[in-house]
């Protein structure tokens, strides 16, 4: 996984939805592998491409609440509350001008 990263990152560029999807993938597998902090950069880093995507676009990239929900559930696995969880996400959608409601 960590290979087809690479490729993908020098192929389409390190903020191309397909990288983001790469990133996903291998930060599922590190949650499985119950490696919780090296899985959570990547799945912000995966919102922010689709969020990056989105401002470029003016179109909420077709898997960005998929990936915020997987964020979210991630952030609870590592213990955060859900005050901490919707703080994260702030702190993830500011930089796009954007506040990232949790759906419920």
């Amino acid at each position: 996984m960590r290979s087809a990263l690479e490729i993908d990152e020098q192929s389409f560029g390190p903020d191309h939805p397909n990288v983001a999807i790469d990133l996903k993938n291998l930060a599922r597998l590190l949650e499985d592998s119950n490696r919780l902090a090296e899985a959570e950069p990547l799945m912000r880093r995966v919102i922010e491409i689709f969020l990056r995507f989105t401002v470029a676009t003016g179109h909420e990239h077709p898997h960005l609440r998929g990936a915020i929900g997987n964020y979210a559930a991630l952030l609870q696995q590592m213990g955060y509350n859900e005050a901490q969880v919707v703080a994260e996400l702030d702190k993830v959608g500011t930089p796009f001008g954007m506040q990232i409601v949790r759906a419920a």
